[in-house]
């Protein structure tokens, strides 16, 4: 378990309504469109809220030995806060998350622990350049890349344009510059590299012009991560994914969390239930 709520932080570190209908898929030969009329659309159609409240989420958690289902509540307050709370069965408060603009703080009532940090740690444990505005876009399913997050930053980057199936897509191939802990990473693989061959797509649905999978992925080593979003449905007014799904993998471990929403409410009073205990040790 201790395990799964790191796994937890990483990802994380990622609504009830009166009547829920699922969007019926009608898929089709896909309109030739320019990447600039596409972008329009893709700014046009995201999701207008202030807050989301989700009462009821099954989330799963997996790696390639165990597999824990747990339930959580999330409330986010638009650039102000993300607040997820994690319980087993019988209500046992596994995990409690707060990401506000500027800090990141996780508690485990478990292992009476917490973790308070800022977002440089993401860049200096995993080379990753995670921000409050990246979490939020991708558990809100806006559109984000993952070296950027912003729909301004990568209008201005040059990616490819194509339709593959039922999806619009925009892809990247680059060589990048490794960062030190990936570095690190390679080198106890017995691998001297300085650069990685990387590949970015970004699938959008043509009929509501929002992402349904994103994912990053070393071509020559096989290591990656993607978000897939499943079931968009009717909530109340509002267009949202039923499911939510995080992957990280490599050649040999896969990890993944799923979100499963059943019931959301928009814009309604939500605050951050946070308190670290004094007894608590420091994690980080």
């Amino acid at each position: 378990m201790r395990s799964s709520c790191v796994l937890l932080l990483i990802l994380l570190c990622f609504v009830s309504c009166r009547s829920v209908k699922e969007i019926t898929e009608s898929r089709r030969d896909l309109p030739n469109i320019t990447e600039g009329k596409l972008f329009k659309n893709i700014i046009s159609n995201e999701l207008d809220y202030n807050t989301i409240y989700a009462k009821k989420v099954d989330l799963s958690l997996k790696d390639n030995k165990n597999s824990h289902s747990l339930k959580a509540i999330l409330r986010i307050q638009r650039d102000s806060f993300i607040w997820v709370s994690v319980s087993a069965s019988l209500g046992v408060d596994v995990a409690r998350l707060l990401l506000t603009p500027d800090s990141v703080k996780f508690i485990s009532p478990r292992e009476k622990k917490y973790f308070v940090s800022d977002y440089s740690y993401f860049a200096e444990r995993f080379d990753v350049g995670l921000t409050f505005d990246c979490f939020q876009r991708i558990l809100t399913n806006q559109f984000f890349d993952f070296e950027s997050c912003t729909t301004e930053a990568v209008r201005g980057k040059r990616y490819k344009f194509d339709k593959s199936g039922n999806d619009y897509v925009l892809y990247s191939l680059e060589e990048k510059a490794l960062g030190r802990k990936l570095k690190k990473l390679y080198k106890k693989r017995r691998k001297n590299k300085e650069f990685s061959l990387v590949l970015q797509k970004i699938h959008i649905d043509p009929d509501c012009f929002r992402p349904n999978a994103v994912s990053i992925e070393d071509l020559e080593e096989g290591v990656g991560m993607s978000v897939k979003y499943k079931n968009i449905k009717d909530f109340g007014g509002k267009l949202f994914p039923g499911k939510i799904t995080f992957n990280v993998f490599s050649d040999n471990d896969n990890w993944e969390v799923i979100l499963n929403f059943d019931r959301l409410e928009f814009d309604v009073e939500v605050s951050p239930n946070f308190k670290i205990p004094s007894k608590y040790k420091r994690m980080y």
